[in-house]
């Protein structure tokens, strides 16, 4: 459990936080990348950042959105970055690494996967993390109202795609 007593650098805290926020982060970074181990890639990155950074974190709460926003930052600046944007992934000819982590697979998850970034984000920082609008504003940098319109319109898709399948 977070404890302010904690040296956020000593190997208890380190094991911790991997412990109760890896697999949080892993999740995320694959609804923007798509790739498991791109995923993994970009969430060792995050906690390597929270090691070199040492910021200041006040609660568990903070702790976990810290976490999220940096991750969320370094997805996008995977995706801008020349080398995805120039090359051609393998899943296009490995159908093996585009499954979805264990437990989370399903025609929901996918249709979720299908979805533009923004509601992408949005319905899993809120129905699969357990965030709540205000925690998502803060990390997205946006406002509630605007966390809010786009976990609607995500419903909406979400909904439409079910439907179909």
């Amino acid at each position: 459990m977070y404890s302010k007593e904690h040296d956020p650098f000593d190997d208890k805290y380190i094991r911790y936080v991997l412990e109760t926020y890896s697999d949080t982060v892993i999740r995320l970074c694959y609804t923007y990348v798509r790739n498991r181990h791109d995923a993994q890639d970009i969430a060792e990155d995050v906690f390597c950042e929270l090691i070199r950074s040492r910021p200041a974190l006040e609660s568990a709460e903070h702790e976990k959105a810290w976490l999220l926003r940096v991750a969320v930052n370094k997805c996008k600046n995977h995706l801008k970055s020349a080398r995805v944007r120039l090359t051609v992934p393998l899943e296009e000819y490995d159908q093996g690494d585009t499954v979805p982590p264990p437990g989370e697979g399903g025609d929901v998850r996918e249709a979720v996967l299908e979805l533009p970034e923004k509601y992408r984000t949005v319905i899993h920082l809120y129905y699969y993390e357990g965030l709540s609008l205000q925690e998502i504003a803060r990390i997205r940098k946006t406002t509630i109202a605007t966390v809010g319109t786009q976990l609607a319109r995500g419903r909406s898709l979400l909904k439409k795609k079910l439907e179909v399948r």
